[in-house]
């Protein structure tokens, strides 16, 4: 059987006409790239005359309001573009400054300059999960995404990164679209791929477990997916069966007749344990429990532990850290 492949990058040839079939209208994006190219030569400055186009395009207002500016508030802007550097903080921070708005933020910048810019709306934003403390942090964490995606994939311009993303989001989000006869084909190879848009997407998603305690995590992941709860609790229980024979002496290996050396398994080093008194009979029953639960979720083909084993599990092994302090 072949193997499935992702290519974000044939989904650019699709954008005009997934945005007609799913809202009829689209940016008029060559006009405007001809139209604000000269203000990143140098040969004019952002005017009126730049944002009043914008702010007139059909497609552009059905999405956004662009807010009333005369040209005295565009002074502080003046020069700045032609020294606009990829992900510029500063040049984005006086934007918004003045717009207010970061979306309406980076369709500028991405006029002005598709070779390093994309425009940020919520559907590129949910597929990727952008995350950022601020706004302006926010587009700055997605304009580095899109430059991953372009290394990736070998787009030629962050912008054209953006529009392809759009498009695959559209596809995602709209069922007509993920059947539609050539959009079925790119969807299943989405699906079906550990690609780089879903990598981004689960390492912004889990950014803000990755400081937690790994029981916390397995209770995090208990109502979404109890088997890798599972998993992360039968790790942290191993490390505290072999923690405490490290701490009480026992060798966590044994010998054979032979001589060869060999480790104990849990369910052995449990019974040392409670040999010995470090851990009551009821706490190695425990353990041993709980270990076979890890053993049936990492080893079995059918899973037939269920979610409130698995808490119970996670409930007494925290307990048992917390007692024995590990």
């Amino acid at each position: 059987m072949e193997e499935k492949k992702f290519d974000l990058k044939q989904l650019l040839d699709h954008f005009s006409d997934i945005g007609g079939k799913r809202w009829g209208i689209t940016l008029q994006l060559e006009r405007f790239e001809k139209l604000f190219s000269p203000v990143k030569e140098g040969r004019e400055e952002l005017s009126l005359k730049h944002l009043i186009a914008i702010r007139d395009d059909y497609a552009f207002a059905n999405w956004w309001k662009m807010p009333e500016i005369y040209e005295e508030d565009l002074v502080p802007l003046k020069g700045v573009f032609i020294r606009l550097k990829p992900q510029d903080r500063e040049v984005i921070g006086k934007l918004f400054d003045l717009l207010m708005n970061i979306e309406i933020v980076s369709c500028v910048l991405r006029f002005i300059d598709p070779q390093n810019y994309g425009i940020l709306s919520p559907p590129v934003e949910n597929i990727l999960d952008v995350r950022g403390r601020h706004k302006i942090v926010r587009y700055v964490n997605y304009l580095g995404h899109l430059e991953e995606l372009k290394n990736e994939y070998n787009f030629e311009r962050i912008a054209d990164v953006d529009m392809a993303l759009w498009s695959l989001a559209n596809i995602l989000n709209y069922s007509y679209l993920r059947h539609h006869s050539v959009y079925s084909k790119i969807y299943d190879e989405y699906k079906q791929t550990a690609n780089l848009v879903k990598k981004i997407m689960a390492d912004n998603a889990l950014a803000q477990l990755k400081e937690e305690k790994p029981l916390y995590k397995a209770e995090l992941f208990l109502d979404s997916d109890y088997v890798i709860a599972g998993l992360i609790a039968g790790r942290e229980l191993d490390l505290l069966v072999k923690h405490l024979c490290g701490k009480y002496g026992i060798n966590l290996k044994r010998r054979k007749k032979t001589g060869e050396l060999i480790p104990r398994t849990i369910y052995e080093l449990a019974d040392k344990l409670a040999d010995e008194k470090w851990i009551s009979r009821q706490e190695k029953t425990d353990i041993e429990e709980w270990w076979k639960l890890r053993c049936d979720i990492t080893h079995k083909d059918e899973i037939t532990v269920s979610r409130a084993e698995v808490k119970k599990m996670i409930v007494g092994v925290s307990k048992l850290k917390e007692k024995y302090s590990v």
